[in-house]
Order: C-alpha cells, then sequence, then structure tokens
C-alpha cells in the first residue's frame, strides 16, 4: 500500500538516513543540523510510504514576497531502487495541492536537473552561477580594515530594501533566526553591507558604485544572476549550479543564497 503525507518524529531519522544516502551526507554531522535547525517542521517533511518503508521525500519551506506568500521545494530525494518510476512527481503533485488549499499557489525550488519540475509546471526563472569576482573589487580583508556590522543593523538594510520592490525576499522573525542561526558575519561597504564567507559572497546588500569589497583575492560569487546584475557584477566566466524554478510565481524573485531553501 503506498501512502503520501507528512512525517512522523518517530520516522523522522529514517526520512534523515534516506537524505543521507541520496546525498551522500554523514549521518552523524546532518543529525544535529536536521534537528536544530530553526525550520524543522514535521508537517513540512512529506514522505511517500510502502508499507512502512520511506521510499521518496521532500520539504517545504516558508516564503514571502511582497506580493504574497509561496512554497519552497526542497531536498527531493528517491530511494534508488524506486527512482523512475513516478513516485517523487506523485509526491510534489500532492504537497502542491495540499499547499494550494492553503492558500498558497505559489511555488519555487533550485534544481539541477529542469525536466522532471517542468513535467509539473514549473519554469525557469533564472540561473545560479558561481563566478570569480573581479579583482579590481577585492580590497583584501586585513584587520580593522572594515568595519564588522552588528545584526540588527544588517536587518535594518535589509528589511529597508525588501520593502522597496514586491518581488524581493522579505525576512520574518523565524527566517531571520534561521539568517543568525548560521552565524553570518557582515561588513559594512559604504552605507550597505557585504556578508562574509571564506572566499565567497552570497549577499551583499551595496551601491554598486562602491570599488572595494572586503573579500581576499580569488573570491568568487554564488547567487542568482538577476542579483549579480543589481550589484553591476560582470563575470569573465562563470559555471551554472542550479537553476531557479517557479510556479505561478509573477516575477523574477530577488533573493540572496543565503536563503536558499
Amino acid at each position: 500500500m503506498t501512502e503520501i503525507r507528512p512525517i512522523r518524529m518517530s520516522e523522522a531519522e529514517a526520512f534523515l538516513q534516506l537524505l543521507c544516502d541520496v546525498f551522500a551526507l554523514d549521518f552523524n554531522r546532518a543529525y544535529t543540523v536536521f534537528f536544530q535547525e530553526p525550520y524543522f517542521d514535521l508537517q513540512r517533511k512529506w514522505a511517500v510510504f510502502q508499507g512502512t518503508e520511506i521510499i521518496s521525500v521532500v520539504t517545504t519551506t516558508p516564503l514571502a514576497f511582497g506580493w504574497g506568500e509561496a512554497v519552497g521545494i526542497a531536498g527531493v530525494a528517491t530511494r534508488e531502487k524506486y527512482r523512475r518510476e513516478g513516485y517523487a512527481a506523485r509526491l510534489l503533485e500532492t504537497v502542491l495541492r495540499n499547499s494550494e488549499r492553503s492558500g498558497v499557489r505559489s511555488a519555487l525550488l533550485f534544481a539541477q536537473r529542469t525536466d522532471l519540475y517542468a513535467s509539473l509546471g514549473f519554469e525557469t526563472i533564472d540561473r545560479v552561477v558561481r563566478a570569480p569576482l573581479p579583482e579590481s573589487l577585492l580590497g583584501g580583508s586585513s584587520a580593522g580594515e572594515f568595519e564588522i556590522l552588528e545584526a540588527e543593523t544588517v536587518r535594518g538594510i535589509y528589511d529597508q530594501w525588501s520593502h522597496g520592490h514586491p518581488d524581493r525576499l522579505r525576512r520574518d522573525e523565524l527566517r531571520w533566526k534561521y539568517w543568525n542561526w548560521n552565524y553570518r558575519i557582515a561588513e559594512a561597504v559604504g552605507e550597505g553591507y557585504a556578508v562574509i564567507e571564506p572566499n565567497l559572497l552570497r549577499e551583499g546588500l551595496y551601491h554598486r558604485s562602491n570599488s572595494s569589497l572586503p573579500l581576499p583575492a580569488s573570491s568568487e560569487w554564488l547567487g542568482t544572476t538577476f542579483m549579480a546584475d543589481q550589484l553591476g557584477l560582470v563575470f569573465e566566466r562563470a559555471v551554472i549550479e542550479l537553476y531557479l524554478m517557479g510556479k505561478n510565481v509573477p516575477g523574477i524573485p530577488q533573493m540572496f543564497m543565503t536563503d536558499q531553501f
């Protein structure tokens, strides 16, 4: 007998084990993150059951934009011996119907392959690229050269920006809790900021005329092409990492990969 529903707490470890098996993750390392991250919610972790065995899974995340709410789709995984039998498609169709019944018709996901999701009505909206940042923008990371901003200052800058256009992702209290849970460090760039990670820029809000970023040489951008354009980033070469796909989405979502779901 096949059943599709949200999991129960007694099934959470089996759900995580399937994810680790499919995505080659270490179970012990993933365990703490899985159960402690702020978005952990059993009602958002769906599975296809064959008897008592979990054979396909998906996780949903709440999203909010100026135009309304959306559901983020992530962690789509099917046990190897059950692949290409339509279980993931049935699971996604059920999840999307459930979301629509609750009044949320829009859905977003990041995909390496687009074929499955295109068959369910998703369209490719943007691309996530990894690209070397122009050396002319990189100002190094010498101690004291840049100012580390308090989380509340960053929040004020982001919230003002996000309310400036309906396509921009809004961060509610839970999303800010998730942001801080990952311990983001943001340094001042003019009147804005850049989130600092080792040799990586995934989030930044600053005027595109700023000539120096608090990042060392050989740093990279990881984000959508739309957000790169907004920051005035021009790349000599870029590698497509993921495709941003949407269903019933009215515009091009403006969001950073620090909010990847």
